[in-house]
């Protein structure tokens, strides 16, 4: 069990540390807002991986393969995606008081939740966890296993998420700038904006298979 915790945790900070839109959405509202509107950002993407880590852990993931639902999920995705590019490029453009935090009432926590529950992929993912756990020698895996597994993951993830805010919050104190901050803005523009359209493409092709 202990083998089991140690590699779930290791698996998951090196997950986490891979760029992402969780990270770059975390960096930008890091970079305006400050340390808790980081660590909000990711502490909310935690809580929809948490719902799609015990739906898969369920066995309900059968659900998704409805093609209304997955279209749904997926064009809604998208859109969100697409509003926050939209919103880093305006921020791209703006001038920001550097001495000060932004928008305290903006419900980061909320935005990093919606990212995660609408992007359905993150189920294949709970789902292949089966099979990483197979790989770490338990043939065959009992609800003790998965808890273990899902236990040692979330762990690491909820670390990472203060860890990265600090480092943002860091970052922001002693090299933020104008100009450094228009640059994070119209990268995480760029990104997001790629990924919503990866999405939408991915959302279509899954749905014609499913047809």
């Amino acid at each position: 069990m202990e083998v089991l915790f140690v590699s779930a945790f290791a698996m998951s900070i090196a997950f986490a540390a891979q760029p992402g839109v969780i990270g770059f959405e975390s960096l930008r509202r890091g970079l305006s807002d400050g340390w808790a509107a980081a660590l909000r950002v990711e502490l909310g993407s935690l809580l929809g991986d948490g719902v799609w880590a015990i739906i898969a852990l369920l066995g309900a993931s059968a659900l998704f393969q409805n093609r209304v639902l997955t279209l749904v999920l997926g064009l809604f995705g998208c859109a969100l995606l697409l509003r926050f590019a939209w919103d880093a490029w305006a921020a791209s453009r703006a001038e920001i008081a550097l001495s000060t935090a932004g928008d305290g009432r903006a419900n980061h926590l909320v935005a990093g939740a919606m990212l995660s529950l609408s992007n359905p992929q993150n189920i294949t993912f709970w789902l292949g966890m089966s099979g990483t756990i197979i790989g770490l020698g338990f043939l065959d895996p009992q609800p003790i296993h998965l808890f273990v597994f899902f236990t040692g993951f979330m762990t690491a993830q909820v670390c990472w998420c203060f860890f990265f805010a600090t480092v943002v919050e860091i970052g922001r104190r002693r090299l933020l700038n104008q100009r450094l901050f228009r640059c994070v803005n119209l990268a995480c523009a760029l990104f997001l904006a790629f990924m919503g359209i990866k999405l939408l493409l991915q959302t279509v092709l899954m749905t014609l298979n499913l047809l």
